[in-house]
């Protein structure tokens, strides 16, 4: 079972220069690198790039025919409920790391030791505090597009263990359930090796065109037919009513947030 989301976990994050490093459990860790002397714009893509691939990983999720098989499980059912589905939540933070091998000669693990890993891993945590899928530290709406940061919605500030500071959480508004099953894989294809190299091939020259200059990633999010499907019950009324009410949260009048 866990196999069967860390295929799509895996697989979408490759396909936007993330790389998968390990899993506890049910939990993935998922690290974009920046490399030394890395260009500002390049970073503003990377960063876009780490974004828009847990809005697809979260629609992958919920249209997999695979998946979806769970839903009608009876003993799922039995302890879930009826309307009990497979789902992902998802934390995004940025900042420094150590990257090493951790163990010894019996066993050895590339890891990444850092506060800001466990500040990502209570980010993530806190996506069922919330009620919402994805959750995004201000340390990356600092260094992704402007455009692309309009899209997130800021929800609180809160103190995490590990920062110095207190950090903005932002969400990205996204009704999965709206989302179609796909149809099942044709059983008849054969998977030759040749075939499989030419997939292969077309998957990492389509990776590539990302970082072309005139690729840009909210142009992605902006017509991908899943996000835009996700998207479409979250208006711009919306937008306004809950921006008012959260500033009147911060500013301490929790009567007139509670109404709004």
């Amino acid at each position: 079972f866990v196999n069967r989301i860390a295929e799509i976990v895996h697989g979408v994050a490759n396909e936007f220069y993330g790389a998968a490093n390990k899993n506890n459990g049910d939990t993935f860790l998922v690290i974009w690198r920046k490399w030394e002397d890395m260009e500002d714009v390049k970073l503003q893509k990377l960063a876009d790039m780490a974004i828009i691939a847990f809005v697809r990983i979260l629609a992958s999720i919920h249209k997999s025919p695979v998946l979806a098989e769970y839903r009608g499980h009876p003993g799922l059912q039995r302890r879930l409920g009826a309307n009990c589905r497979v789902n992902i939540s998802s934390g995004l933070h940025f900042g420094s790391v150590i990257e090493g091998a951790i163990g010894t000669e019996f066993k050895i693990d590339a890891s990444y030791l850092s506060p800001n890993v466990s500040i990502a891993y209570t980010v993530e945590r806190a996506t069922r505090i919330y009620g919402v899928s994805i959750l995004v530290a201000e340390s990356v709406i600092r260094i992704c597009t402007p455009a692309l940061a309009t899209k997130c919605r800021l929800i609180d500030c809160v103190v995490i263990t590990g920062s110095a500071s207190p950090i903005e959480l932002y969400t990205i508004d996204l009704d999965y359930k709206c989302l179609a099953v796909e149809s099942a894989p044709n059983s008849w294809i054969r998977w030759t090796p040749k075939a499989r190299f030419r997939v292969r091939q077309f998957m990492e020259a389509e990776k590539a065109l990302k970082w072309h200059e005139d690729v840009h990633m909210v142009d992605l999010f902006r017509q991908h037919p899943d996000i835009v499907a996700m998207r479409m019950r979250y208006t711009l009324e919306f937008s306004h009513i809950f921006n008012m009410g959260y500033q009147n949260y911060t500013l301490g009048e929790w009567q007139g947030a509670k109404r709004l």
